[in-house]
C-alpha cells in the first residue's frame, strides 16, 4: 500500500533525496494532522507516524520501472522482500513483479521494500473488443485502454503483453487486466483504467473479477453500477462496506451460469485495497492512481475505491483532481479517516510532476551491439527500442562480451510495443 517520487540524473540517490524531501516538505501539514490525530484518539482513534518515527509504511500504486522496484516513480530496495499474489482459495502464491501492474508493498524506513504483493484487477476472457476510444470488457466490467500519451488523465499509455497491439485482441481471448477504478459518468458505472493488460496463453480454472461494491445486502452486491455483475458469496469480510474495491474469484462454470437475475457464485471475496482500520500506529501509505469524484466543498477525493479526507489548509490543485488526474498522496491515519497530508499532481512543477510517467530500467546485460542505426534489447523483462541518438558513446564504446550496467529511460508509446528510449547509458556492471 505504498508510494513516491520522480526519476532523473542518479535514480537511486535522487529518490532517497526525493523521498525525505517529500517527507520533510509535508512536516508542517503533518503536524496539523497530528494534533487533529490526537484529539480523535482521545475519542478512540489510532495514532498518525510517518516512516521517519521507525515504524513501517505502505505504498499502493502501479510499477513504472526496476532499478530495484520502482512504484509511481518511487525506488524501493527489493533484494529481501517477498512477492506474491493471492489465488481463489484465499493462499498467497509466489509472483514476479511487471511493469504496469499494480502493488502493496510494505517498507521500512530506508525504503527497504519487506514484502511485495500483486494486484490484479480483472483474469478472464474479453467481451466486448476495444473500440476506437480503447473501451473495451473483460468479465463484462468496463475497462478502458490508454492509447497514447495525450490522455487528459495523464495516465501513460497501456502496457500490452502478449499482443501486437490492441487491434490484435480477439473476443474470448484471457486477459489479466490491472490499473485504476474510476467512476465514469459517461458509463454510470466506475471503470478501470488499464495500467497493464497481459493476454494469458492458457485460462485459469477461476475467473477473477474486480471493482467497487455497491449495493451490499446480506452475503450479495453488485460490482461497480446499480444493474452491475450481482456476486452471492457464502461468506464476506466482515468489514466489507458499499464502496470497497475487491477481488472476486468464481469458477469458469459460475460465471457462464451468471446473468443480470442470476448471482454469480464466487469461492472467495476479498478486500483489495486499504482502509484506514488496515493502517496501525506508526504506519504511513502512500498512495497512487487516478483522482475520481473530487468533491471541492468536503475536500475528499477517491483513490481506487479509498476516500481520501484533504487536510484543512492544505494546498493543491483542484481542477487537476476534478478532471481525474494521476495523483500521489501520503496518507496518513487519523482516527477512523485516510487523511492527505500531501498531493502530487502529473501536471504539477517539478520534481514532483513525473510520479512514474516515465519509465526507468536498470540492469546487467551484454552481447548488445549499440553501434546500429536503431537498437532493440530486453533489459528486466522489458522490451525496448532505442535509436542511436539516444544511445550514449558509454555503451558504442563497450565490446560485446563485457557484462555492463544500463540504464533507460523511456516509456510506452503505444500499447503492444516495446519502450521507447529517450536515453541509454552504460556503466561497468555491478
Amino acid at each position: 500500500m505504498p508510494r513516491m517520487q520522480k526519476i532523473h540524473a542518479s535514480p537511486g540517490a535522487y529518490e532517497r533525496r526525493r523521498g525525505w524531501r517529500g517527507w520533510m516538505a509535508a512536516i508542517s501539514m503533518g503536524m496539523l494532522v497530528l494534533i487533529l490525530s490526537l484529539i480523535l484518539d482521545g475519542c478512540g482513534g489510532g495514532d498518525v507516524a510517518g516512516v521517519g518515527s521507525g515504524g513501517s509504511g505502505t505504498a499502493s500504486g502501479t510499477v513504472s520501472g526496476f532499478g530495484s522496484v520502482i512504484v509511481d516513480g518511487v525506488e524501493y530496495a527489493d533484494t529481501r522482500a517477498s512477492v506474491q499474489r493471492p489465488d481463489g482459495a484465499g493462499a498467497l502464491q509466489s509472483s514476479s513483479v511487471k511493469l504496469g501492474q499494480r502493488v502493496r508493498l510494505v517498507f521500512d524506513s530506508s525504503n527497504n521494500a519487506q514484502s511485495i504483493e500483486v494486484l490484479s484487477q480483472l483474469v478472464g476472457p474479453v467481451t466486448a473488443l476495444p473500440d476506437y476510444n480503447g473501451w473495451m470488457q473483460v468479465l463484462g466490467q468496463w475497462v478502458r485502454v490508454v492509447n497514447n500519451n495525450s490522455d487528459p488523465t495523464r495516465s501513460s499509455p497501456t502496457v500490452l503483453d502478449g499482443c501486437s497491439g490492441v487491434a490484435a485482441i480477439a473476443s474470448g481471448d484471457t486477459m489479466e487486466v490491472f490499473g485504476s477504478w474510476v467512476w465514469d459518468a459517461s458509463k454510470s458505472a466506475t471503470v478501470l483504467v488499464a495500467t497493464r493488460m497481459e493476454r494469458l496463453a492458457v485460462a485459469p480454472a477461476l475467473v477473477q473479477l474486480g471493482g467497487v461494491v455497491q449495493g451490499l445486502s446480506g452475503t450479495s452486491f453488485r460490482l461497480n453500477a446499480s444493474n452491475g455483475t450481482l456476486v452471492q458469496a457464502s461468506s464476506l469480510p466482515t468489514d466489507l462496506a458499499d464502496g470497497a474495491v475487491v477481488q472476486v474469484w468464481a469458477t469458469q462454470s459460475a460465471w457462464a451460469a451468471a446473468s443480470s437475475s442470476v448471482p454469480l457464485q464466487a469461492t472467495l471475496v476479498l478486500r483489495s485495497e486499504t482502509s484506514a482500520a488496515d493502517l496501525a500506529t506508526g504506519q504511513a501509505l502512500r498512495l497512487g492512481g487516478l483522482a475520481s469524484q473530487f468533491d471541492a466543498s468536503a475536500r475528499t477525493v477517491v483513490v481506487q475505491g479509498m476516500t481520501v479526507q484533504l487536510a484543512a489548509g492544505l494546498v493543491l490543485d483542484e481542477a487537476a483532481l476534478a478532471r481525474g488526474e494521476f495523483i500521489s498522496l501520503q496518507v496518513q491515519r487519523v482516527g477512523d479517516k485516510l487523511v492527505a497530508s500531501s498531493v502530487d499532481v502529473r501536471s504539477g512543477s517539478a520534481p514532483n510532476d513525473d510520479l512514474g510517467g516515465k519509465t526507468l530500467l536498470i540492469g546487467n546485460t551484454s552481447g548488445i551491439n549499440w553501434n546500429t542505426s536503431s537498437v532493440q534489447f530486453s533489459l528486466r523483462g522489458v522490451q525496448v527500442q532505442a535509436a542511436a541518438a539516444v544511445i550514449d558513446n558509454s555503451c558504442k564504446a563497450v565490446s560485446l562480451t563485457a557484462q555492463i550496467s544500463v540504464r533507460v529511460e523511456g516509456g510506452v508509446q503505444t500499447p503492444g510495443q516495446p519502450v521507447t528510449a529517450t536515453r541509454v547509458q552504460c556503466s561497468p556492471a555491478t
